[in-house]
């Protein structure tokens, strides 16, 4: 549960004399309020302000007063307080963790205030609804609707409105990994909201801060941010944002691998989220609890947190959050000796895993036939003009013949210029096809490259999958269990490799061979700290041009034929050295593979699936893998390809 909470700016704002009053005073007041014959207009703005300020204490409440704030404001009959009162509603429910129907609310508030004309009131639904896009890892429309609310804050001077959004933008960045980006937002929100005093908000950036940090890898500042934000909500009594706080910073201790503190910390947030009831909270710091538990061997007790927090994800629309609990019950069951569990829930945790990666691949083809059909009817529309201009320039012509002969070298001029301008159209036509021919090759590309990411990585996360079931059948030693976790471990971290490779690969499109040699040279580097008995060299010819690129396609399988090479090296010759080496002549290109291991007569031995890809890698590139071994004489395995 990695991802950090957006803190968002819901329901109406503060008068400058609630700001110095806690949530519970402004609710006793308004409270004694609500008690006397006030019209509807009025009663639905202090019930809406009531579920408001009971979004730090208790969501219920804030949910049950929401609901009364719509009804008085339907009676009132006013579509602004109306449209405030499902924004209100909307605030607890979102909280609370239900996406789909605070979507519903927001929307609502939207179109009413789009037939008002209220555009502050607009770009407040446009935050919330990006919220919940982002929640929901829909990231492009998450942008867009970020987008369209902050200039609308800017203008109107809205600050605290418009330090949300660089908040959430913010998040968008780290979500990308761009952390350098998405701190400097999180910052400039943060001071805007210290300016401002705005507490609540405060919080929410250091919480945010400490986050990004934690990416960063400078877990001292990522530790002080945290326990400011957990210091402020509890100063505020704010039971929310300590809600929100717990989980943020149990995550960061999970990733810190501080177990024992992981369990004090998720122990603390679930009291709190329960006060709340925030159901994403909750889940969230159930799942960090089952971390801890399942690492302190307590199994029975993780698996309860575990599969509570598994279901609550899932009520709540988040199904792509419910994978980390189903990877911990993996283990859990294993622990349990519940083979079959295990198995389901690691099945379940795969099938989670492909329906991600084919929802991200149906995004760019779809993205790619949009493009393809817009340019198509664009290109159809040209020629029905293109047509229909010829007709009518046949007609002009006759009627200016038969009128009079002496305007024919008038005539003729026309005719050539419009000639020209077709042949223009023409061109332009023929550069429109041409570049949906390169779309097609990206497309093809990138589903090379999909199906790499399928082929390697899903066969190596079965892999971890069956070793944890094996571990049922070894005796309850630790050190046994040490070693065969250490090997999961280390497989593991292999698959993280190559898909991270291959994430390379697909985000950079044009890859130079700069890039690519570099990418070589970190390999052999790591292979060099693995095996510190054998040397890894890597040759590169004055003649390869390193400013040149092939495609993303091409670049993945020359990184895994050369991997594949060294690492069947490395497990099976005993070398001494290890060399990779780049030539280029002309169009070809020569990567060869060499080592001074025992080597082998090919006819006396069966090839194996690693041969067999680099041999059918070769072939998907155009070229050829030519393997040269005599025993005592070492390996040499060639791959020559031409660019062209």
């Amino acid at each position: 549960m990695h991802r950090i909470s957006l803190f968002i700016c819901f329901g109406i704002l503060w008068s400058l004399s609630s700001l110095a009053q806690s949530p519970r005073q402004v609710i006793d007041s308004l409270l004694i309020r609500v008690k006397e014959p006030l019209p509807p207009n009025q009663l639905a703005n202090m019930y809406g302000e009531i579920g408001w300020q009971y979004g730090s204490i208790n969501l219920d409440s804030s949910i049950y007063f929401g609901k009364l704030a719509v009804e008085q404001a339907e009676l009132a009959g006013d579509p602004g307080i109306l449209a405030q009162a499902y924004s209100d509603l909307g605030s607890g429910i979102l909280q609370k963790g239900d996406l789909d129907e605070s979507k519903v609310l927001y929307l609502r508030s939207l179109a009413l205030r789009k037939e008002i004309q209220d555009s502050l009131g607009m770009a407040k639904s446009y935050n919330a609804l990006g919220f919940i896009h982002q929640r929901k890892y829909e990231t492009d429309s998450a942008i867009n609707y970020f987008l369209l609310a902050l200039p609308i804050f800017q203008k109107s001077g809205a600050q605290l409105n418009a330090a949300t959004v660089l908040n959430n933008l913010g998040v968008i960045y780290q979500n990308l990994s761009n952390y350098e980006k998405a701190k400097e937002a999180y910052q400039e929100s943060a001071f805007i909201r210290e300016q401002l005093g705005d507490v609540r908000g405060t919080i929410a950036s250091y919480n945010n801060l400490g986050t990004v940090y934690k990416y960063l890898g400078d877990f001292d500042s990522a530790e002080r941010y945290f326990q400011k934000a957990l210091e402020g909500s509890i100063e505020l009594g704010d039971l929310m944002n300590q809600a929100m706080t717990y989980r943020i910073y149990g995550a960061f201790l999970m990733e810190k691998g501080d177990l024992e503190k992981l369990e004090s910390v998720a122990r603390k947030g679930l009291e709190v989220a329960n006060q709340v009831n925030s159901q994403y909270d909750i889940a969230s710091i159930e799942h960090a609890l089952g971390v801890a538990l399942n690492a302190k061997g307590e199994f029975a007790e993780a698996k309860r947190y575990l599969l509570s927090s598994a279901a609550s994800m899932v009520d709540q629309g988040t199904v792509e959050d419910a994978m980390f609990p189903y990877f911990e019950l993996i283990s859990v069951y294993a622990a349990l000796g519940m083979p079959d569990s295990s198995r389901f829930y690691g099945n379940l945790y795969q099938q989670n895993l492909r329906n991600k990666l084919e929802k991200e691949s149906k995004e760019i083809v779809s993205e790619l036939q949009t493009q393809y059909e817009t340019e198509k009817k664009d290109r159809e529309i040209a020629e029905q003009q293109l047509a229909i201009r010829n007709k009518n320039f046949q007609l002009y012509g006759s009627l200016i013949l038969a009128l009079a002969l002496g305007i024919l070298g008038y005539l003729l001029y026309r005719q050539q210029k419009l000639k020209n301008a077709q042949l223009q159209q023409e061109a332009d036509l023929k550069a429109a096809l041409a570049q949906i021919e390169t779309q097609n090759k990206l497309q093809e590309q990138r589903l090379l490259i999909s199906r790499d990411l399928h082929d390697n990585i899903g066969a190596q996360l079965t892999f971890i999958i069956s070793a944890i079931e094996n571990l049922k059948y070894f005796d309850p030693i630790k050190e046994k269990l040490s070693e065969r976790y250490d090997s999961i471990a280390n497989f593991t971290k292999q698959t993280i490799t190559e898909l991270r490779d291959t994430i390379w690969a697909m985000n950079s499109g044009q890859v130079t061979w700069e890039s690519l040699i570099g990418r070589i040279q970190d390999f052999l580097q790591k292979a060099g700290q693995s095996s510190p008995d054998i040397q890894f060299e890597l040759n590169v010819a004055s003649s390869v041009d390193k400013n040149s690129g092939l495609g993303s396609a091409a670049s993945i399988q020359v990184l895994r034929v050369v991997q594949e090479a060294v690492q069947n090296s490395v497990k099976y010759a005993s070398p001494t050295f290890i060399r990779v080496s780049i030539e280029q002549e002309g169009v070809e290109y020569r990567v060869a593979v060499q080592d001074d291991g025992k080597g082998f007569e090919e006819t006396k031995i069966t090839p194996g699936n690693g041969l067999y890809n680099m041999r059918k890698r070769a072939e998907e590139l155009g070229g050829e893998l030519e393997l040269s071994s005599t025993p005592g004489g070492g390996t040499l395995i060639l791959l020559v390809w031409d660019s062209e």
